[in-house]
């Protein structure tokens, strides 16, 4: 029979070898399936992040204008012309004057509203809800009321501001004013989100310190100093590096409120990209800022992340 087989020049497969093939598909099939699973999300990181940082990058280098098909290789002169503008580090200083500002005040607002309305009251979670309805309102309508509201003859503030007996108040048509029209916007509209993240902080410290404090004598001062405050740390670091962010990317209360007026005052490094890219066709100036942008926002981020070791306690 072996000889048979031989001659009609069929080799038989070991069992072993048959019973291994099927273990090595389970495996590689093992092996892609968290791939699987994973790639529509890398995909769109790819697509939409990567890849677009990427392309920013080499326009940075070069004088596209959004127009052309054809454009010049300029090298590092865009940088040169944006590091030696005195408009530029006029738009990053108002930049970082919001940024702290809005920042400070949000995470100072969030953490006073969080142990106030962690309280076990009766209608509590309807205070929740309401503070937290700005944040899933649009930015636009938002902008817009607030538009009303500070109008220096007609508005809402300005009124309240007679009736106490003060003077007019130019919010949005006097420099340092819209500035700090921006923050207030900005502060109200987001405080009630990070609100929400720190009562869920507050609710995960165990309930066993807080009585254990208060048996040895520890007044709800030194209880929120010593054990609310710290344990809170992780949750203050994570919103203060979202903060910090998307207060560098707000660009639709600056397009609506001011478009970066009176006198570039309320100008920042989005609204001074998107002018240069899409108003003046600079695309490759437009670039290099958004290069220097995401540099900024890297080494903020790695600087927060560096001196948390120092104050946050897990």
């Amino acid at each position: 029979m072996e000889g048979q087989v031989a001659a009609s020049g069929i080799t038989r497969v070991p069992a072993e070898l048959t019973k291994q093939i099927p273990q090595r598909k389970r495996n590689i099939s093992r092996f892609l399936k968290p791939y699987l699973f994973i790639f529509p999300a890398m995909a769109f990181l790819v697509i939409f992040v990567m890849l677009p940082l990427i392309m920013s990058v080499v326009l940075s280098f070069t004088d596209w204008n959004l127009i052309s098909v054809d454009f010049n290789w300029v090298a590092l002169q865009n940088y040169r012309t944006m590091l030696s503008d005195n408009d530029f580090w006029k738009v990053v200083g108002n930049t970082l004057i919001f940024g702290v500002f809005s920042v400070g005040f949000t995470v100072a607002a969030a953490i006073v509203l969080a142990v106030l309305l962690d309280k076990k009251i009766r209608g509590i979670r309807y205070f929740r809800s309401l503070i937290f309805l700005p944040y899933i309102t649009p930015m636009v309508a938002v902008s817009t009321v607030w538009i009303w509201m500070y109008d220096q003859h007609f508005g809402l503030l300005n009124w309240f501001s007679e009736l106490l007996g003060g003077p007019q108040i130019p919010w949005l048509t006097q420099p340092g004013w819209a500035m700090v029209a921006l923050i207030i916007v900005k502060v109200w509209k987001v405080v009630g989100y990070y609100t929400v993240l720190l009562i869920a902080g507050i609710q995960n410290i165990p309930e066993d310190l807080y009585e254990a404090a208060r048996v040895d004598g520890a007044g709800e001062r030194h209880i929120f100093f010593r054990i609310t405050l710290p344990l809170l740390s992780p949750y203050i670091l994570f919103i203060i590096i979202v903060a910090v962010i998307a207060s560098f990317q707000d660009f639709d209360m600056v397009l609506t409120m001011t478009s970066g007026g009176p006198a570039d005052s309320t100008n920042m490094l989005i609204y001074y990209l998107y002018q240069f890219g899409f108003e003046f066709f600079e695309v490759g100036y437009a670039s290099s800022v958004s290069v220097f942008l995401f540099i900024i926002l890297f080494v903020i981020t790695w600087l927060q992340m560096y001196v948390s070791k120092k104050w946050v306690h897990y």
